[in-house]
């Protein structure tokens, strides 16, 4: 069997398209990732494959004549876009059709539009992302509500929910990276915070939170990776840690490849995952960092949610408190002063549920039959 995995926006070592669906379904056949941008392979099963282009459109053109080159005979879209490609694949090569969805499209594209332009455009992008997805074998979903807005009850037999756990071990690799990242590598942080840099994804309450903790833990070290969309968020990111006399407390990376995370992760205490819940995208999925944060044995403190209170609470991996600075500082203040051997206890716990339960390699045999399913008369 020969798969195309294509994607228009991740690079070809991504982490869930390279390390998890690669990986797998190398063990079905031969897997070419084609991707506009990365690292190349050309002598390893999975391939991976970069095109480039100055425009999405004309991506989209040398993806579909990339693949096309190897007749696949299953192709995975990780995008609505890239399923336009597929489909096109699908008629020059009767390919069959995977679309591999890991975020609220509908949702992201609307958050570009003033407020009262949203409801509308997401509706809009929704219905076209609908029209797609009905014209493809199986659609695979990271997040339950991600499947039950777009597929249809007529459909479900057609849709898998693939949760975007961690790969076992995919961190034990050297911390021999560029840039500098080594010196980290050495360190000790107290927390760690690795996504977006933005308002709603809780910067700015992060940082108003270690002003509250510094007084009382005067070593506190903070390690946040992640990049700025934007100059102004920066600007003002720059702004609190010198208003709040936090430069001896934060330490910043903008870039890490993302293989070597849990290098990171495991020099680390905590584990943090603040965002405003009134964001749909972020109170209703459940973000690859914070199964990241538990597989590398990091009590997490998060923003209560139905889901993360059923994850972190009910589970005693950590603590949850309302997007406040107040009481996210609180739960951080009693988790800093455990004992160690509470700690030891509460990060064992974090590390055990996600050997046990939130791991690739316990969801990769529904991702191998499902694929098998199609090609079975």
């Amino acid at each position: 069997m020969k798969i195309c995995i294509v994607s228009n926006s991740h690079p070809s070592n991504d982490i869930r398209l390279y390390y998890k669906l690669a990986h797998s379904l190398a063990k079905l056949g031969e897997v070419h990732l084609i991707t506009t941008t990365g690292v190349s392979n050309s002598s390893l099963n999975p391939f991976q494959e970069t095109v480039n282009s100055e425009s999405n459109w004309g991506s989209l053109s040398l993806l579909y004549h990339t693949a096309r080159k190897y007749k696949p005979d299953l192709v995975i879209c990780v995008e609505p876009a890239t399923v336009l490609v597929g489909l096109l694949l699908r008629l020059t090569c009767r390919s069959k059709l995977v679309f591999d969805v890991h975020e609220f499209f509908p949702d992201a594209f609307a958050e570009r539009f003033p407020l009262p332009f949203r409801l509308p455009a997401k509706y809009f992008y929704l219905a076209l992302e609908k029209w797609l997805e009905r014209r493809v074998q199986l659609t695979i979903g990271v997040n339950r509500e991600i499947l039950k807005e777009l597929v249809p009850a007529s459909r479900l037999d057609k849709a898998l929910y693939l949760p975007n756990y961690p790969v076992k071990n995919v961190w034990d690799l050297s911390c021999e990276v560029p840039g500098g990242i080594g010196e980290l590598c050495e360190m000790s942080f107290d927390l760690i915070y690795i996504g977006g840099l933005t308002e709603d994804r809780g910067i700015f309450k992060l940082l108003k939170v270690i002003s509250y903790l510094k007084a009382d833990f005067p070593n506190l070290t903070v390690l946040i990776v992640g990049k700025f969309f934007n100059e102004e968020t920066q600007s003002r990111f720059n702004s609190d840690v010198t208003n709040y006399n936090l430069n001896k407390h934060i330490y910043y990376q903008e870039w890490i490849p993302a293989e070597k995370i849990g290098l990171l992760l495991k020099r680390s205490r905590f584990g943090l995952w603040l965002f405003n819940p009134r964001n749909r995208r972020m109170s209703q999925a459940m973000p690859l960092k914070v199964m990241e944060y538990l597989a590398a044995g990091l009590p997490v403190v998060t923003v209560k949610t139905p889901l993360m209170s059923a994850l972190i609470e009910k589970n005693k991996l950590g603590a949850a408190a309302s997007f406040q600075a107040l009481p996210i500082a609180k739960a951080l203040g009693d988790l800093l002063t455990l004992s160690e051997n509470d700690y030891q206890a509460m990060s064992k716990r974090c590390s055990d549920i996600a050997e046990s339960r939130f791991n690739w390699e316990a969801v990769e045999p529904e991702l191998l039959s499902a694929v098998k399913a199609l090609f079975t008369p």
